[in-house]
């Protein structure tokens, strides 16, 4: 396929139809098969399909445009929001944000390596990934509206009863899921899993999500875009000698992963003697405060991580 005259298509997707735009032509379409058709039919053979990673939506249409030989690049939405916000684009339609995506797609940041669908035990271990977040966050909003019920209601209404039975429902399913998710990553990522348990304060649960949100550590070759990827590389907003904000983790990456490891990093601390735990020490006695302190061992967490996975030997201390 020739892609030196590259075209790019953006798409703009939602769950029903998605809007295309390329040659500075927009054509809206049913996200379907039909539609996806249409689409090859209606876009020069070397075009480029380029989107926003949208929740699921865009999975099915991105794995049939490549099943058919097309080139497809999927980006972060936070990158192509700053990219519009940088334009000072003030009109969101589907249109206009078609056009956006493919004006963003000829920048160098986008130039991101072509996307391709996951192996299907892999693709099911990212669903249950999803699940995992979205039930624990469904956990944790039962207890919330439990407590501030029983403010008005008192603990033992039992209208409170509902909310039990969520939180109770939310955790039976997320043991079940858990396990399904621990056999298709020993089967996936054997030994990087076997391996990534070695490391004090990293559980199953953390392990598995990092190997299978971040395909087994195998795109990363350094630490470095690893935990840019995962978001916990820092940001400077400093200007001249007057402005000197406070540094900040980038968050761009997946924020289950990221509550997993704070909670690896907290539990680490509490081991006595391990080199997270003095670390923390060192950090807090210096002065540092101690979420800094914490998001600091998150990070030598996820570069330990990197390290035995890489080296092929365990951890050791």
């Amino acid at each position: 396929m020739n892609v030196k005259k590259k075209v790019y298509v953006g798409i703009d997707i939602s769950k029903d139809t998605f809007n295309a735009h390329c040659n500075g032509v927009d054509v809206k379409y049913s996200n379907n098969r039909k539609g996806w058709r249409v689409l090859l039919k209606n876009t020069p053979p070397n075009a480029i399909y380029t989107m926003e990673a949208t929740g699921n939506y865009h999975y099915q249409m991105a794995k049939f445009l490549c099943k058919n030989g097309a080139l497809v690049r999927i980006f972060n939405p936070l990158f192509v929001r700053r990219y519009m916000q940088s334009l000072g684009n003030k009109v969101k339609t589907d249109k206009k944000d078609a056009r956006l995506i493919a004006g963003y797609a000829e920048t160098k940041s986008a130039q991101i390596e072509f996307w391709q669908p996951l192996p299907l035990k892999h693709a099911r271990a990212m669903v249950i990934v999803s699940l995992l977040s979205g039930l624990s966050k469904l956990e944790r909003s039962a207890g919330n509206m439990k407590t501030s019920a029983a403010l008005v209601a008192g603990k033992s209404d039992k209208a409170l009863a509902a909310m039990s039975s969520v939180k109770s429902i939310c955790k039976e399913q997320q043991k079940a899921l858990e396990k399904e998710l621990y056999d298709l990553v020993k089967e996936i990522f054997p030994e990087q899993f076997r391996l990534s348990k070695t490391i004090p304060g990293i559980g199953a649960k953390t392990a598995a999500t990092l190997l299978v949100r971040c395909k087994g550590l195998e795109p990363f070759a350094t630490h470095k875009q690893l935990t840019s990827f995962i978001g916990l590389d820092p940001t400077i907003f400093e200007s001249g000698t007057s402005i000197k904000g406070n540094g900040k983790i980038s968050k761009t990456g997946n924020p289950y992963l990221r509550g997993l490891l704070f909670m690896c990093a907290s539990s680490a601390i509490q081991l006595n003697r391990t080199p997270m735990a003095k670390m923390y020490k060192r950090l807090t006695e210096k002065g540092k405060p101690k979420m800094l302190a914490l998001t600091a061992v998150m990070h030598r967490l996820v570069k330990i991580a990197f390290g035995v996975v890489k080296s092929g030997e365990p951890y050791r201390g």
